[in-house]
């Protein structure tokens, strides 16, 4: 029987695409590339003219076993805890997850600094101007909650000089903006508080609160010091625990409400402890006066699948990953926090929650090195071509 040697890093494109096809995780795109000149020009025209560049599923950062310094990847298409140790800390808390980067708070001499973190790029970062707050709605304790949720309008390392910070922040939920080059950052009057997520849509910033409240304005008029934004909605008096905004496949603007749980006994882990439900609205807006025509609730998501938490709200196609995914579902972390110690246990209430079926699912097992260590978090490790 004669041998054959294959000559892996020459094959023709078309095994190599075929190859490439099968791969579904970013991370395995990212490891593909980089055997060979070969396969990353293979890789590299997938991507820049297959349904693939369009199609990318999160992955979740979670705590590294046997290493309490650094985080991993876990990859949900699999159910796989990837070999990909992030330099990033592992027991702080990441107030945000956008475009690549990562957002996380530190406090010293009453001034509270972000500071961005691109784990997949050397963990190049950009410390940002102090965001001020007073006293009294800052914490005494886990000062790294005093910024809820830092969103990005673009990835900085593709648009250095033109790229946009929102952040959400003190007690009392209130936005702050910054471009890039700024020293100081420019403030929503905070009349408009309560907030809980914010999105970059056809031209505009919308924030939405935990009571429905939900306003808008332009960017290319942010200039004074502080903003008075433009109402979409006013507040009702319908709570919601946490809430998002997310873009459609089909480019609707919806809004997705989650509603939690907070039975007796918090020191055990307590799998009834946590996420009671969803609801989804598709929200129908006047672009011409920016007021909202109408909320209306649906109860099938179509082709969209969403991921939310302490990161971007993000759609995925269903169809695309239809032997990954469950359809009509929403994946979601733990990112709640609340006055006392956030997370005793480890954040351990992530699943995936059918809004037609309304039943839940497991999407990442708890382990036991997630105890006493902050929320796992969505990201979409980038992939540069340069």
């Amino acid at each position: 029987i004669l041998s054959m040697k294959i000559d892996w890093r020459n094959l023709e494109a078309l095994p190599l695409s075929i190859i490439f096809d099968k791969l579904v995780e970013r991370i395995d795109h990212i490891y593909f590339s980089a055997v060979c000149k070969n396969w990353y020009s293979i890789a590299k025209f997938n991507y820049q003219n297959r349904q693939i560049h369009n199609n990318v599923l999160p992955m979740l950062m979670v705590p590294t076993k046997g290493c309490r310094k650094k985080r991993s990847l876990y990859g949900i298409s699999l159910k796989k805890n990837y070999n990909f140790i992030l330099p990033v800390p592992c027991k702080k808390r990441f107030c945000g997850s956008s475009h690549g980067w990562l957002a996380k708070v530190d406090y010293s001499s009453k001034v509270t600094l972000i500071t961005l973190i691109n784990p997949f790029k050397d963990a190049v970062s950009i410390t940002l101007p102090p965001i001020c707050f007073m006293d009294r709605y800052r914490r005494s304790v886990h000062s790294e909650y005093d910024v809820h949720k830092v969103v990005l309008s673009t990835n900085p390392i593709f648009k250095p000089h033109d790229y946009v910070v929102v952040a959400i922040y003190s007690m009392r939920q209130c936005l702050a903006f910054l471009k890039a080059g700024q020293k100081t950052w420019i403030y929503i009057d905070d009349i408009h508080r309560l907030f809980n997520d914010v999105i970059f849509y056809k031209g505009l910033v919308y924030a939405v609160g935990l009571l429905n409240n939900i306003v808008s304005f332009d960017l290319s008029y942010l200039k004074d010091e502080k903003v008075i934004p433009k109402v979409v909605s006013l507040e009702g008096d319908d709570y919601a625990d946490r809430v998002y905004l997310v873009k459609s496949l089909e480019g609707d603007l919806w809004l997705v409400r989650k509603f939690i749980d907070f039975p007796e006994g918090e020191d055990n882990i307590d799998p009834s402890r946590g996420t009671k439900r969803f609801e989804v609205y598709n929200l129908e807006l006047d672009f011409q006066t920016g007021e909202l025509i109408q909320m209306l609730q649906i109860d099938s998501l179509g082709d969209n699948v969403l991921f939310v938490g302490d990161s971007d709200s993000v759609a995925v196609s269903a169809s695309y990953f239809s032997n990954y995914l469950h359809k009509n579902s929403i994946y979601y972390t733990d990112d709640f926090y609340g006055d006392t110690l956030p997370y005793p246990n480890g954040a351990f209430d992530m699943k995936i929650y059918n809004v037609k079926e309304k039943k839940f699912r497991q999407h990442c097992p708890y382990y036991h090195w997630f105890k006493g260590m902050p929320p796992a978090v969505w990201v979409i490790p980038p992939f540069q071509w340069d």
